[in-house]
């Protein structure tokens, strides 16, 4: 059946964060929409859980799009799920990410053509996360208590860092569906949405990009500017409780050059995308 949005996540292993992410979009208050899990290669074992999560809850609409692990190749894998998918929206999250329960409201309510709408995310401390993964099921107030526990934790963390990130989780649904501070802004590829005919005419994700680090996110971002299609952000909306870990700082020469030729050249469309790529993925 057709719903009116996909949120695609992009996963490599990791069930115990993502069944956390699946429980959140079981709870949203917008439901005429589908998931995709965009699956970098996980192992069997996640296959399996995955599986299982699926026929225990018919009530969401969750498509597995899987292929064999050939290292990273997280654009190919999102290009797959972009094209087993069914809604005129499209909205983009990752593996680490759970989204508060007026996520998908958000992002469609904001939705525009010729716009790139891209939420930020809470990023959460050691305790929060602990205690998020040690949770048999995610409970309605979820978010709340995630608040609640930051805040309790503002003097063993760092007070000013803390604080900001206290001030991403308010959510303000009064201002009428009009963001709070909307502005351009680069995209974030753990939280953007846009329609699916103005990511097709970029042709998706750059499958030329095979590291993981700058330039997988920030090449679509650069080319959707290139051909008009503008990104906004939109502030204490559309948010989501990011996952603790330590920070990858790779720096891939073969993605820096890739990203300068499309600045450069104003590039827009590539041929190694969405369509004209040799797709391998398959349905679990």
């Amino acid at each position: 059946m057709k719903k009116s949005a996909t949120v695609i996540i992009s996963v490599y292993n990791h069930f115990e964060w993502l069944r956390l992410i699946l429980d959140a979009l079981r709870q949203q208050t917008f439901t005429d929409f589908e998931v995709i899990v965009a699956d970098d290669g996980s192992s069997k074992d996640n296959i399996d859980a995955l599986r299982d999560y699926i026929e225990s809850h018919p009530e969401i609409h969750i498509i597995h799009s899987w292929h064999a692990d050939e290292g990273w190749r997280k654009n190919k894998a999102l290009n797959s799920a972009v094209r087993r998918s069914s809604g005129e929206y499209l909205i983009f999250i990752d593996g680490d990410c759970i989204p508060h329960p007026r996520f998908v409201e958000d992002h469609v309510r904001l939705a525009r053509h010729g716009i790139v709408t891209g939420g930020r995310r809470v990023e959460t401390s050691k305790e929060v996360s602990g205690w998020l993964e040690s949770l048999e099921r995610l409970p309605k107030n979820y978010f709340s208590q995630a608040r609640r526990l930051m805040l309790s934790g503002m003097f063993r963390n760092k007070f000013s860092q803390t604080c900001a990130q206290l001030r991403r989780t308010w959510r303000f649904p009064w201002l009428c569906g009009k963001p709070i501070g909307i502005k351009t802004q680069g995209i974030l590829g753990a939280n953007f949405g846009l329609y699916r005919d103005d990511f097709e005419k970029v042709n998706g994700f750059d499958e030329r990009y095979v590291h993981a680090g700058t330039g997988e996110d920030c090449d679509l971002d650069v080319r959707l500017e290139n051909a008009g299609i503008h990104h906004v952000k939109a502030s204490h909306y559309a948010l989501m409780l990011h996952r603790c870990h330590d920070r990858l700082d790779w720096n891939w020469p073969e993605n820096a050059e890739l990203l300068r030729k499309a600045k450069e050249n104003r590039i827009t469309y590539v041929e190694t995308g969405l369509i004209n790529s040799q797709d391998s993925s398959k349905i679990n």
